[in-house]
């Protein structure tokens, strides 16, 4: 049909120009087809943007109706014209019900003179104006918002975007409560706090430090760490460099510092203030320190007891080497009118003597014996206390140690009718290795209170292995068990305790320093082991340790047989010693006859020579060709120690044998003899026995 009428037109126009030639008119309806179909294409283009913009209102529209912000067009009269949804949602109302309604209705009363005037300012200034204001809704609830508006084109509205803040404002107000809780608790603190910046200028610091440093709150603020007001020293009274302060520190270090002391003298102050100081950096995104907090206590009356407890700390270890003082000087003065009594006495019991003479003799060694063991007692719990004791490990054959415990109060067993008597387990090992001196110590401590608690019946000693037999180690159990006095069982605990019996009654009566069972335990000890006790108050008492020995391989028997061997034919040895020239450095005169006895008994044929202190001692020592030297300690004019030290710088006469004589056996004396150069050490009381195996050590070549 749109064919039709294009020919009909066509025809149309061409009888109005039948003037026209033929191929004009040709010409001509071919022009006006293409024009047609350009017609039609705009046409077309023109439907699609009309769809497209239909498409892009649709979307702004549901932009602007549910933006995040109310919108609302205001006449100038204050009415709301137009709104989005967004809006309706905010005053809580329909949005047909808010056309013509006055915005500053909702305004609340205290806010409405800033509306007037932020809605006034727009018209009049022709600029985009802002306020914050509260709304009233219903039911009397508030919001916070804030207002942007501008004109519109015609200037007779005014848009208006408006945007909840009431939360962001809540978040504002809590936040500030929050600071001013704080600030108000670092206020209130005992502690001084001090925020640096970067540059290390003061930006807050609560009262306290305000206090603590000497200057006001208004004096700190921008002021920089370092100020003529005061001066900071260290824990040893010397000035501390600015680089060392601890803000320069953590600037540097960028890292916290924990428990720094600090002095700090201000200018109204005589004395120095001590502060405990603890800081840490704070960083940005980027890892740079922004701020620094400095937090401070007062420890000045603390600073002022340490110094006291240091003092008595000095005045404790002064007072403790005067005891150790006295204790040398106490044990020398006893020990060696001691050395003389348990020294002759040995050699009188070794000469003929009638029955009489042996009883007083006998009572004579044996209480010298005993003041020697008190005086052992003392020294060793010093000793132990101070944990310079260590255990001399060495092969042992057991079960004659044990029997030689034993044989030790047979005589006094035999005095008091009690029947004393030894059970040694059959797996027992015969040879272990074990401290022996220490063992046997600790065997006859038990044994002798046994002994001494014991009226009458019988004391045991009982040796057992409490495992089963290993290759290398056993538990080996020790039981000493009397039918004494027994021990009440309140005082358990109680006598074990150093210097304490069980009670005043029993001092008095059976005698002794309390020393031995607490010795026992802390020798025990050192073996891993403990001395407990099982005693019924009136039926008798049973004490028992156990401990692990490491056993002795077959192959190591050999070894202990010639070590015997050698030991029991050392005297001999001595004896075909002749030309010997042993120099002795004594002070005492007893002493001094008790060994020359002695070594003229062990070394006949030899040259015994005497100096009384270490002067004449190295007067003789260039005179004579000396092969040994007994030196005593504590000696006048010269003691062993300065004589020995002096004799070891003689080329000619530094191998010479120096033995150490002494009568102190403080925790290490033997030690600082050998240290000074002295080659062997020997203890007061000195016996043959003793004196026969240090010789046979130094002069068997």
């Amino acid at each position: 049909m749109q064919e039709n009428v294009r020919d009909t037109q066509l025809k149309s126009h061409a009888a109005a120009h039948s003037k026209l030639s033929e191929a004009q008119t040709e010409k001509l309806i071919q022009e006006l087809e293409l024009h047609q179909s350009e017609l039609e294409k705009q046409k077309e283009a023109l439907i699609l943007a009309k769809e497209q913009a239909e498409i892009a209102t649709h979307k702004y529209t549901q932009l602007y109706e549910f933006a995040p912000s109310g919108y609302f067009t205001v006449s100038t009269s204050g009415k709301i014209v137009q709104l989005n949804i967004t809006g309706s949602y905010l005053l809580q109302e329909e949005k047909e019900a808010l056309i013509d309604i006055p915005f500053l209705h909702f305004i609340s009363p205290d806010t409405q003179a800033i509306f007037e005037d932020f809605f006034k300012n727009v018209f009049q200034s022709n600029l985009k104006s802002c306020c914050e204001v509260k709304l009233i809704l219903k039911n009397e609830q508030t919001v916070n918002v804030y207002l942007t508006a501008v004109l519109t084109e015609n200037k007779d509205e005014v848009l208006i975007a408006a945007v909840d803040i009431t939360q962001s404002k809540r978040n504002k107000s809590e936040l500030k409560e929050s600071e001013e809780r704080y600030r108000e608790l670092v206020d209130k603190l005992d502690i001084g706090i001090i925020l640096h910046n970067k540059d290390t200028f003061v930006l807050y610091s609560n009262p306290k430090a305000s206090e603590l440093i000497g200057l006001t709150n208004k004096e700190l603020t921008k002021r920089q760490r370092h100020t003529d007001s005061w001066e900071f020293f260290k824990e040893d009274n010397s000035p501390l460099d600015p680089d060392q302060y601890p803000i320069k520190e953590i600037l540097r270090s960028k890292a916290p510092i924990k428990n720094r002391i600090i002095g700090i003298n201000k200018k109204d102050h005589d004395l120095v203030q001590w502060l405990l100081i603890n800081g840490f950096p704070i960083f940005n995104s980027e890892g740079e320190i922004v701020e620094v907090v400095i937090s401070f206590i007062e420890i000045t009356g603390l600073k002022k007891l340490e110094i006291e407890l240091t003092k008595a700390k000095e005045l404790a270890e002064a007072a403790n080497r005067a005891k150790s003082s006295f204790l040398m000087n106490m044990s020398h003065e006893i020990r060696t009118p001691l050395n003389g009594i348990v020294g002759f006495t040995d050699l009188l019991m070794k000469t003929t003597r009638d029955k009489i003479q042996s009883e007083y003799i006998d009572i004579v060694h044996e209480s010298a014996v005993i003041l020697t063991n008190i005086i052992n007692d003392v020294l060793d719990l010093s000793k132990i206390e101070s944990g310079k004791l260590e255990l001399n490990m060495e092969e042992v054959d057991l079960v004659d140690l044990v029997h030689h415990v034993i044989d030790i109060f047979k005589y006094q067993a035999a005095a008091s009718q009690i029947e004393l008597t030894v059970d040694i387990g059959k797996k027992v090992p015969r040879y272990v290795i074990v401290d022996s001196m220490r063992l046997k110590q600790i065997l006859v401590n038990i044994v002798g209170n046994a002994m001494k608690f014991t009226a009458r019946g019988s004391v045991v000693l009982t040796v057992c292995t409490v495992t089963s037999e290993h290759d290398e180690q056993c538990q080996i159990k020790f039981v000493v068990k009397d039918s004494g006095i027994g021990i009440k069982k309140k005082n358990h605990k109680k006598i074990f305790q150093s210097f304490v019996q069980e009670d005043q009654s029993t001092t008095q009566k059976y005698g002794g320093t309390g020393l031995g069972l607490t010795i026992t335990n802390q020798l025990l000890d050192l073996m891993q082991s403990k001395l407990e006790l099982k005693s019924v108050f009136g039926k008798g008492s049973t004490f028992f340790f156990t401990i692990a020995l490491q056993k002795i391989n077959p192959a190591s028997l050999t070894k202990i047989a010639d070590d015997f061997v050698a030991s029991s034919k050392g005297a001999l040895l001595l004896k075909k010693s002749r030309d010997k020239n042993v120099l002795v450095v004594e002070d005492n005169k007893i002493n001094m006859l008790l060994i020359r006895t002695l070594l003229k008994a062990i070394l006949p044929g030899s040259t015994v020579f005497e100096a009384t202190d270490g002067e004449k001692a190295i007067a003789l020592l260039k005179k004579e060709q000396l092969d040994l030297i007994l030196m005593d300690i504590q000696m006048p004019h010269k003691n062993g120690y300065e004589t020995t030290i002096e004799i070891k710088k003689l080329e000619k006469y530094c191998s010479i044998p120096i033995i150490a004589l002494t009568a102190g056996i403080l925790l290490g004396e033997k030690e600082k003899c050998l240290a000074i150069g002295m080659d062997d050490y020997l203890s007061k009381p000195i016996v043959r026995a003793k004196l026969e195996s240090v010789l046979f050590k130094w002069l068997k070549d």
